[in-house]
Formats: C-alpha cells, structure tokens, sequence
C-alpha cells in the first residue's frame, strides 16, 4: 500500500513536529506500507503571493511588470509531488481544521477524490471552532472522499464527526515525536524558554547560565507582507541579544533540547508537546483553543497554565496504542475494498 502523507509548511518548527508524528504513526499501523511526502508549502506560498501582488502591491506598479493576462490564479498553476504520484490513501494531519490549513489543500483534496483517493485527516484540529469556521470545514467534509476523522481535540470531534463515515477523538500526532527521533543526552542540565507570542514571563530562572532559549520560526516566511515579517524582525531582535539562543533548520536540533530539558516555560503549544512526550515539565503561557489538545494527556488541563506538569507516560503509552489501531481499523473498514 503505498500512503500519501501530506505535510503543511515547516514556517513554524512545529508543524514539523507534527508531520514525523504522523509518520512514526502510520508506520505503527501500517508497517508495510510506502509513505510518500509531499509538502503544501507550494500551494500556500502560491496563495500568499497571489494575495501580495495582486491586491497589496500591483496598484502601484507599471502593467508591464506583473503579467496576469494567463488567467487563473496562482494557486491554480503551483503542483506538488501529490499530483504525480499514484497512492492507494492520503493522510493530511496537523491544524488543519480552519482556512488556514484547508485553502492551500483545498483543490488538491477535490483532485484526489476525483482520482477516488481516500483522505483521512489524522490527529487534526482547529484554531478556532466559531460558525464560518465549522461552515467550511464540514462543507470540505461533504464535497471531498474524506473517509475519516482522527481528531486531536474533543471541540473539533464535537463539531465534525457527523459529517464523515469514520471519526475517533484522538490525540495530536505530536506526541508520537519520540518514536520518529530519540535525541542523544545532554552533558549538563538546562532549562528551556520559548516564547515568540508574548513577552517572556517573570521567571526565577532567567538569569541563571542554565537557559536555553529558541525560536520556532527559523525562516523568514517568503511571501509574507512587509509588515509581517518586519513585527518578526523586530521580535526576534529581543531573542538574539539574550544570550544562549538556538534556531535552527534541523527538528532533530529543537528535539534535542526538549528531550533534554529539566522544564520547557512556552508560547507555543509543540514546544510543550515534545517536552512532554519525553518525560519532562513544561508550562504554557499563551491561552488559545488549540490547548485543547492537552486535555487527553492531563488530569486537570488547567494545570499546564498555573506551574509545570509532566504526564503520565503509561497512560499516553496506552492512548497512543489506542489511536494506532483506531486508524489502521478505519483505513482497513473504509479504503481497503478500494485498494
């Protein structure tokens, strides 16, 4: 069986995180299989620009310096290794329950269903669950071969399993970071300060030698507005003069750090999530409905936000094996006749 995972975009190290989780985890369920990767990033940066150009910066340049007499937008002419390859699935995890995440895919979920493709979204979710939202989502859930669900929250599973054959509330695809990498030990003991929302909280540790701090955004986005990336800029101006700062293009990089940190104080949820899938404390500092996804993991939920906390690694061990099976017995009930 050969498996399309379709990735998002590696502007934020997280989704990263999430794109090999997803991997570690197909290749749990479906052992045999071929897993082939393709990246959205062509299809967003194609967006992204089409907006950039078009409606921001084409009034104010000379007609000849913007050809758009071919028609069709760009969105339309950008192509990904999906489109070439011949797959019995696709898999398309991660945050992708909103605009965000379903306009770049959107006419690639419509091209697969017309080659009779089966989609499945894995460990998927939302940044918001509001009405607009949850119209385009399950409108995307009715027009494409969407054959199941895997949430990563109980809001989007609330929302969402009704309109497709097969749904699970399960758990972000994240928390399999550890069985994609298993980073080496560090010499020495640290602390770990990621924040790119908010400023960094008052903490007892800042001015200790033993912080690391890092970013989540290695790259400079290459189709965002000015104004976009100059708020980075200056942002990122605050992280490069503390001292002992790490960005990196490597996941293995972050991974290490995380894996290795006595406690992790972040902004961003899959600073939180690897952090807490190898044993460690973390704290989040940033109220957003995607924390929902700790709700699984933890007890009580709103202790994230109050002091660190680790989980229990039995009990995600077990929630892990669950979804495992989950999936292989949604992909085995809804696509194998097809394969």
């Amino acid at each position: 069986m050969r498996i399309l995972l379709l990735r998002t975009w590696l502007t934020n190290i997280g989704n990263g995180f999430i794109d090999k989780g997803a991997r570690a985890l197909i290749e749990q369920a479906f052992p045999d299989a071929e897993i082939v990767e393709s990246s959205g990033h062509s299809q967003n940066t194609a967006i992204q620009q089409s907006d950039l150009l078009l409606n921001r910066v084409a009034k104010y340049l000379p007609d000849q310096a913007i050809d758009t007499s071919a028609g069709g937008s760009y969105q339309d002419r950008a192509v990904s290794v999906a489109d070439f390859v011949d797959a019995d699935i696709a898999v398309l995890p991660g945050c992708v329950l909103n605009d965000t995440g379903l306009d770049p895919y959107e006419p690639l979920l419509h091209s697969l269903s017309e080659r009779g493709v089966p989609i499945y979204f894995l460990g998927a979710g939302g940044g918001d669950y509001g009405p607009e939202t949850q119209r385009l989502v399950n409108r995307i859930l009715r027009e494409t071969n969407i054959r199941g669900l895997i949430t990563r929250d109980s809001d989007a599973y609330e929302c969402y399993n009704e309109n497709v054959g097969y749904a699970y509330d399960g758990l972000d695809c994240a928390f399999w970071i550890d069985d994609w990498h298993q980073p080496v030990r560090a010499d020495r003991e640290f602390e770990m300060l990621t924040f790119d929302k908010i400023d960094e909280p008052e903490l007892p540790l800042q001015g200790s030698e033993n912080v690391v701090r890092t970013d989540h955004f290695p790259f400079e986005h290459p189709h965002a507005t000015l104004r976009q990336n100059t708020k980075r800029r200056l942002l990122q101006l605050k992280f490069f003069q503390q001292d002992r700062t790490m960005v990196s293009d490597l996941l293995t990089d972050y991974l290490f750090f995380y894996a290795n940190a006595a406690v992790t104080h972040s902004d961003r949820i899959h600073a939180c999530v690897p952090t807490l899938v190898y044993g460690n404390e973390t704290q989040f500092w940033f109220e957003t409905p995607r924390a929902a996804l700790f709700e699984k993991v933890l007890d009580d939920p709103s202790t994230i936000y109050r002091h660190p906390v680790s989980i229990d690694q039995d009990t995600l061990d077990g929630l892990k094996t669950q979804q495992v099976k989950a999936f292989q017995e949604m992909v085995e009930t809804t696509a194998m006749s097809d394969i």
